[in-house]
């Protein structure tokens, strides 16, 4: 996550920038930079991607990586014991996928989104492995063209509830899962908080234990060096743990983790920005302007900004967004806090959100181009950043004490709407910008928008998914500043946040938008017990075709979800599918669900 120090631009500069970009817009809806800054001939140095000569396109579950051209790809590796191998060949140009050639690629410059060759082939694999199969592909090899088929796995295709009711997630996410279990390690902080929150949610008891296994490794304090980034994952992901099994033993980490957060806040002005370093700006406006920072995070602590005597980078909405997200699980773990300081950190993210419900990168609305007007900055309506609206969303759906905070969620959730297609754009890191952008999408209670988001994205989630597909890997997101696919074991990475994305399937967190009444009885559901629910009849249910049948009672339906919840003999929670029930069993569901939420008896 290191970032370059921001230069700092004149206003008037800004704006004469600002003028070329609108007057020449043609260019961004071409590929932006065909070389990939250099990097389709630059290795990763870690884990099973480091025999793959360059950071390549990964062309799903064909095994073949290739380069990105404007309407195809240039195939300059292909996995051994892969679908691709012995058929596609390296320097082949596949240009076009089940009898459709590929559209022209658009993201860059400005422009976002994946349409192209990117979502061309992430969806003729979709509809491939809901057939035979069979991935056709067009083919220019030495001059000829020719059809090329390689052979996919039948998975199916996924549902429109995606990831609920979903029987493609569920065969996916069981093999990421074991994916993560048996290749351990190799990935930072984001990817050990996305792991163990995945694995947290599973209803699989091997894969919950392995999830409490990686927190309570994590249950070691860190000191007061460390970066702002690594307490906020680490905070999230203890207090996840710790509410989803009341184990205390976490909760002196916890302590000393929300402690160290309220060490490294930024507390005001540094006087880091000079009145010489800007002619005829008085040092009074530029100190005014400082004391904005206040209550924002650095990527490193502020105390150690201090001991520097200045310099850097000023604090950032991403790691402010993290603080305040480990503060509030931390308040339902029952630690104090000091509420001065959280609400220092909402000021910052406030006054760095526009109208639009678009949030700065970092100070964008102090000295990162100079003093500007915060006030009249506020008011832009252009929409944009949905990934960090995804984490605006998931910091005030955990705050719902606030009075603001059902307004911030509409107004996240409507951004997220309007700039979907930019979640690849993490900056530094568009696998981060991915996670959260997904993450606070199905939080949400909006079935229409997370179908928008679902129906996107599957084709870069069948992209990214490597051969085997039981792991993922980044996409090259277009970005000059984005070094994803060389952190650590970025298939580690990649296939811990996708693993995220699907345990939605099965939510059982706070951040996952599961209140404190439903986490506590998924809690003692996980541990046999029974939850605090009222229970239909024990009655027996069948299959739709009355082949299998089994004995519950009726505890949750979820018409808009399609699914229902049943308690069995033992204690246990199934989770079904509603039309994969019997017309008798569907009857009876619909008819009960509205007796119990009216606190009748069926």
């Amino acid at each position: 996550m290191k970032e370059k120090q921001s230069r700092l631009l004149h206003p008037a500069t800004a704006l004469v920038l600002a003028a070329v970009y609108l007057f020449f817009p043609g260019e961004a809806l071409a590929l932006k930079d065909a070389e990939n800054q250099g990097r389709w001939t630059e290795p990763c140095k870690e884990g099973p991607d480091a025999e793959v000569p360059g950071f390549l396109v990964n062309m799903g579950p064909t095994g073949a990586r290739g380069i990105l051209k404007e309407n195809s790809y240039v195939v300059k590796y292909v996995f051994s014991k892969s679908p691709a191998k012995g058929v596609l060949e390296i320097d082949d140009e596949v240009y076009g996928a089940n009898g459709k050639k590929f559209s022209s690629h658009t993201f860059g410059g400005g422009y976002h989104g994946i349409e192209g060759p990117l979502q061309d082939l992430g969806l003729a694999i979709e509809d491939s492995e809901g057939g035979d199969g069979v991935l056709k592909l067009m083919v220019k090899r030495a001059g000829k063209n020719m059809d090329i088929d390689v052979q996919l796995e039948k998975l199916g295709r996924f549902s429109d509830t995606f990831p609920v009711a979903c029987k493609k997630t569920e065969i996916l996410k069981e093999r990421a899962y074991k994916y993560l279990i048996d290749n351990p390690g190799g990935i930072d902080s984001q990817g050990r908080c996305v792991a163990i929150l995945a694995m947290l949610s599973s209803d699989d008891e091997k894969t919950f234990r392995a999830g409490k296994k990686m927190a309570l490794d994590w249950n070691k304090p860190y000191n007061a060096d460390t970066w702002s980034w690594h307490l906020g994952f680490q905070g999230i992901a203890l207090s996840e743990y710790y509410l989803r099994t009341g184990d205390r033993s976490v909760l002196k980490t916890l302590e000393s983790t929300m402690g160290l957060l309220g060490d490294a806040q930024w507390k005001g002005e540094i006087k880091h920005w000079k009145s010489e370093q800007i002619k005829g700006i008085d040092q009074a406006l530029l100190d005014k302007h400082q004391a904005l920072y206040a209550g924002g995070f650095g990527h490193a602590p502020y105390t150690e900004i201090l001991s520097r005597g200045g310099g850097g980078y000023g604090p950032m909405q991403w790691p402010t967004c993290l603080a305040l997200m480990t503060w509030q699980l931390g308040k339902q773990c029952g630690i104090k806090m000091d509420e001065e300081t959280v609400e220092r950190s909402f000021g910052f993210l406030d006054r760095g959100t526009q109208t639009a419900g678009s949030i700065a990168y970092g100070g964008e609305f102090t000295l990162n181009n100079g003093p500007i007007d915060w006030k009249k900055w506020k008011t832009n309506t252009r929409n944009g950043g949905s990934h960090k609206s995804g984490l605006g969303h998931l910091v005030f759906l955990l705050s719902p004490e606030r009075k603001e905070s059902e307004k911030m969620i509409k107004l996240h959730l409507s951004n997220i709407d309007a700039a979907y297609k930019d979640m690849p754009d993490g900056h530094a890191c568009a696998l981060m910008g991915l996670t959260w952008g997904w993450a606070g999408t199905y939080a949400s209670e909006d079935t229409k928008l997370k179908k928008k988001v679902g129906d996107y994205y599957k084709a870069w989630i069948n992209l990214a998914r490597c051969h085997g597909s039981d792991s993922y890997v980044i996409l090259p997101g277009r970005d000059y500043a984005d070094f994803s696919y060389y952190r650590g074991n970025i298939r580690n990475h990649t296939t811990a946040a996708v693993a995220f994305l699907y345990s939605y399937s099965t939510p059982k967190l706070r951040i996952q938008g599961v209140d404190e009444s439903e986490s506590e009885n998924a809690k003692k559901a996980s541990d046999g017990g029974l939850a605090d629910l009222p229970y239909g009849e024990l009655r027996m249910y069948h299959n739709a075709d009355r082949t299998k049948s089994f004995e519950g009672r009726l505890v949750v339906f979820d018409p808009g979800l399609g699914m229902v919840r049943v308690r069995l003999e033992n204690g246990r929670m199934s989770d079904l599918e509603f039309l994969k029930l019997s017309k008798e069993d569907q009857e009876y569901i619909v008819k009960a669900a509205a007796a119990l939420s009216a606190g009748k008896k069926p």
